[in-house]
Order: structure tokens, then C-alpha cells, then sequence
């Protein structure tokens, strides 16, 4: 389940792409074809502090770091590094919206 979600994160399905014609595929939106570190800590942990009350922002977070917490013990070194810039993004949001907002 968390290779499946990381593998949507990076905008692969985890099957070897059939070729494809241009105007066939879908355009992404920038965020998604951006690798996770260069999105903001808002867009990978997927929330939004303006629809979003601290409460609902804290759950997801918590959500999220029991989750990625597991993954970073892994020893596939592609799941620990997407772990630990989960974690880092938990951790700024976590500071910056829940911590803070008190």
C-alpha cells in the first residue's frame, strides 16, 4: 500500500509505460510532476490551512506520520528517502499549524 502511494506520489502507476501519442496522455498540473522535495510541505502532506481547522490538519498529520514513520525503517533506501521527506514535511506543517496555533 505505501509503494502504491508513493509511486502515485512520483506520478508513476509501478508498470512499464506503453508509448503513448502526445495529445493521448492527460496534462498534469505542475505539482505533480514536480519530485516531492520541491513542492511545499502543504502539497505533499496534502492539506490546506484555509479549508482545513487545526483539528482536521493535526489528524491528517498524525495520519501521515504513523504511516511514513513505518516506511522509514525500511531497507528499500527509494521508501526511506521518500519517508524522511515526508517526515521533514510533517514536521514543518506540524510547527507551523498545530503547534503554533495554540
Amino acid at each position: 500500500m505505501i509503494k502504491k502511494f508513493f509511486s502515485l506520489m512520483r506520478g508513476d502507476s509501478g508498470k512499464p509505460a506503453a508509448p503513448a501519442k502526445k495529445a493521448a496522455t492527460p496534462a498534469r498540473s505542475a505539482a505533480a510532476t514536480k519530485p516531492a522535495a520541491a513542492r511545499s510541505p502543504e502539497a505533499v502532506c496534502g492539506i490546506d490551512p484555509k479549508k482545513m481547522s487545526p483539528d482536521e490538519i493535526r489528524k491528517r498529520l498524525a495520519e501521515l506520520f504513523r504511516r511514513h514513520n513505518a516506511a522509514e525503517a525500511s531497507l528499500n533506501p527509494e521508501l526511506r528517502e521518500e519517508a524522511r521527506v515526508m517526515l521533514d514535511a510533517i514536521v514543518i506543517c506540524r510547527q507551523k499549524y498545530v503547534d503554533g496555533a495554540k
